[in-house]
């Protein structure tokens, strides 16, 4: 008996090892969270997709703003807008996998067969890829940006308006995470999660002028255009805030679903 338990155990830390997991006592409620928040941020920043990443977003946000400045054009109104609508369907394409990934590998169904809650394996993924593409996608594009700017135009950038237009562009960004992940949660297949978030995305880019205001303005479509009336310091009309407040309501609703249906997926 001691043989065989004793391979088992070895057999399960190998695995664990090259999943990037390590054991660590933790709550019930969120067991496993902080093992597997780690094993996500590794494949961040213990690979290179953090430099693929970033690689991508500074050509897209900040090539195309430098063109635009250049010619004397509005570069700070072309990259925020472009911060939300971009990296929103960058989002979508990027993390289609984040769940489906591991329900075809087989692999969310070894972990959810050790000591860690369902609830903590879908935070965690959320959690990661936020801080991932913030970083990459948002972050380090908006200081080069600033930099420029600052080498480029006589005057200088105000940096709080801006600051506050980048925060708006983060909370798009979480929300089409958010609903890849939800998706994911939903589906076993890449190709429903990419249609639903792509055109999603593609709806309020090209067809947000034909929505219904009612409806468009509990939707993340008009953040790219609040990020950068605030940026710019332009006036806004009085219920800029509410799209703000629907799309982190949506937020929220969607993460509980994804939570719901992922507690009830059969491994």
């Amino acid at each position: 008996m001691t043989t065989p338990t004793k391979s088992v155990v070895n057999r399960d830390l190998i695995l664990a090892a090259r999943q990037g997991l390590i054991p660590v006592r933790e709550s019930a409620r969120l067991g496993g969270f902080g093992n597997m928040f780690r094993k996500e941020l590794g494949q961040w920043w213990g690979t290179r997709t953090w430099l693929v990443q970033t690689i991508i977003w500074v050509l897209i946000l900040n090539g195309i703003s430098i063109i635009v400045a250049l010619t004397e054009g509005p570069a700070l109104d072309t990259f925020l807008p472009m911060s939300v609508g971009a990296v929103a369907l960058g989002t979508v394409i990027a993390a289609q996998g984040t769940i489906v990934g591991e329900k075809q590998l087989g692999t969310a169904a070894w972990v959810m067969s050790k000591p860690a809650s369902r609830a903590a394996f879908v935070l965690a993924k959320i959690v990661a890829n936020a801080v991932g593409f913030w970083a990459t996608a948002l972050i380090i594009p908006s200081i080069i940006f600033v930099i420029t700017m600052r080498m480029l135009l006589p005057d200088p950038l105000p940096l709080l308006p801006f600051l506050a237009g980048v925060g708006i562009a983060a909370l798009s960004q979480l929300f089409f995470l958010t609903l890849t992940v939800m998706l994911g949660t939903f589906n076993n297949s890449r190709g429903p999660i990419a249609g639903v978030g792509i055109g999603f995305v593609m709806t309020g880019l090209l067809l947000k002028s034909l929505i219904p205001f009612p409806v468009l303005i509990v939707t993340p479509w008009p953040l790219g255009d609040v990020a950068a009336g605030l940026a710019l310091g332009t006036a806004l009309p009085p219920i800029w805030p509410v799209p703000v407040l629907a799309t982190a309501f949506w937020i929220v609703v969607m993460t509980v679903a994804a939570l719901w249906r992922f507690g009830r997926e059969e491994f």
